[in-house]
């Protein structure tokens, strides 16, 4: 040990201190979520620089090399939520990305009212460093009492910043640490500071993260890690798409899960790496965590080409419980449909099963499908349904195939012939090539949902109204999963109309 080692070790003692004290954290509850959306808001200005700066500016690395991850370093191996950007528009990814943005007709407004904000007196620092970045980030994390969680933004300048101080950023503070512009509580950029020289633990350096990250695809253009943490105290407990979000990145065995986005022509896709602990596995889980057995797929060639939605799955209780909890509030007009679905009916699907939904006035229909290996005792097995079962669904049971639905029509509508929705070119794009094993599959026409929602009172909101021209631009959402006890992947595309 150096003569002046024990003065490092107090001065490491005292940084963490300083590090861990109160002052500026955000609490989880009510300021939990001004914490959350701040940061949100951050984002979205993070993003605008990716479309703002693509005809200029950043660095020059080619377009099939994976983006530059030099922030992870600067943030605690333990944080709640990471989302990394690719600024550089010498990628291919970025510019990519950029246009596909451009495709939306509210981006031009976004965007243009973001920057201004983002301009706003005393943070102008984060504009300027944008125009030669290659990289930005924004993390969330504890500050450690548990209660409280503070954000930290980090800008790539390209350069380092001798002697650079703290000043006022908006209501926020900032400083350099090593050539990134850090915007933070004072106490998150000291904790910057100490992971810039060796202290602490980094998300850099977390094996767990890393594993996860080094599996996503080379041409995203942004990329993440949520925290299970995380996702339970910070996504899930939101309303809308952010708290559905949390619904369904969370497991049972989550550990914490990484995401990179691409966007190239008319496709966007997201790959979700998460890693598993078997070990906090409940008795009723299933292999993946998720309740969802691995399967292959084979009842998409049995969907109608004319399905509104299909979703393929190899355990059918599990599905409709996560629908439910997905749907959030709007799970009181579902609950009485899944109830029927519950227990005896249940049984007649042990293995794949396709939930179909196709179109019909003034309500779409509803249809379970399976396959079958004894026809005579999936028979007795429907006829031995409750009565008021009976009378609720159509059945049919041909040719190794057993289906359930809420209207005639959806069975005639499953054992018609001709084409089917497998055949078609959207299926093919958003999901075709899915492994050959999965948990579950995914396919939504979600135009004509659209226009279904539309017609049964949608178009009546002023939410829908401000959001109608920017939907009307997806023409089709696809998703896969697939996994073991110890990781799972999720990919989801959604293909753009023209």
């Amino acid at each position: 040990m150096t003569a002046d080692a024990p003065q490092q070790e107090r001065d490491a003692t005292q940084d963490e201190a300083e590090s861990r004290s109160g002052g500026g954290g955000l609490r989880l509850t009510a300021r939990g979520r001004a914490a959350l959306f701040g940061g949100g808001a951050m984002v979205l200005v993070l993003i605008v620089a990716v479309v703002a700066l693509a005809s200029g500016g950043g660095g020059g690395s080619s377009s099939s090399a994976p983006p530059a991850e030099n922030a992870a370093a600067l943030v605690p191996a333990d944080a709640l939520v990471y989302v990394h950007l690719s600024t550089d528009t010498g990628r291919g990814a970025t510019t990519d990305a950029a246009k596909v943005a451009g495709k939306f007709p509210s981006w031009p407004a976004l965007r243009d009212g973001l920057v201004a904000r983002l301009q706003a007196p005393g943070c102008d620092v984060a504009t300027r460093a944008l125009k030669t970045a290659d990289e930005a980030a924004l993390a969330i994390f504890d500050t450690g009492s548990g209660s409280t969680a503070n954000s930290l933004v980090l800008v790539d300048t390209g350069r380092t910043h001798p002697g650079a101080r703290q000043t006022a950023c908006g209501s926020l503070t900032s400083t350099y640490v090593g050539k990134f512009l850090a915007i933070g509580q004072p106490e998150s950029l000291l904790l910057a500071a100490n992971l810039a020289k060796g202290r602490g633990a980094s998300l850099a350096k977390a094996a767990g993260p890393q594993a996860e990250f080094a599996k996503l695809p080379d041409d995203r253009v942004a990329d993440g890690w949520l925290s299970a943490d995380g996702i339970r105290r910070l996504l899930a407990p939101q309303g809308g798409l952010l708290g559905a979000a949390g619904v369904l990145f969370d497991q049972a065995t989550l550990k914490g899960a990484a995401f990179g986005l691409s966007a190239h022509g008319d496709q966007v896709r997201l790959r979700v790496e998460s890693q598993l602990d078997p070990r906090l596995r409940g008795s009723g889980a299933a292999a993946t965590g998720t309740g969802f057995k691995p399967f292959r797929p084979t009842l998409a060639k049995d969907v109608p080409a004319n399905a509104m939605a299909y979703l393929g799955v190899s355990n059918l209780a599990p599905a409709l419980q996560r629908l439910l909890a997905a749907a959030g509030t709007q799970s009181r007009t579902l609950q009485p449909l899944v109830g029927s679905l519950s227990a005896p009916l249940l049984k007649v699907f042990p293995g794949e099963a396709a939930i179909v939904l196709t179109e019909k006035t003034p309500a779409p229909v509803l249809t379970i499908l399976a396959r079958t290996s004894d026809e005579a005792a999936t028979r007795r097995a429907l006829s031995g349904l409750p009565a008021a079962v009976r009378r609720a669904f159509a059945t049919a049971v041909w040719d190794g195939k057993v289906a359930v639905s809420t209207d005639p029509s959806g069975i005639a509508a499953v054992r018609a012939g001709g084409k089917h929705l497998a055949d078609t070119a959207n299926f093919t794009k958003a999901v075709g090539n899915h492994p050959d094993a999965v948990s579950s599959l995914l396919f939504l026409d979600f135009s004509r949902l659209l226009g279904l929602a539309e017609a049964t009172g949608l178009g009546d909101s002023s939410a829908y109204k401000a959001a109608k021209a920017d939907l009307q631009r997806v023409g089709a959402i696809g998703a896969s999963t697939s996994g073991n006890d110890s990781e799972s992947t999720a990919e989801i595309t959604l293909l753009l109309t023209s």
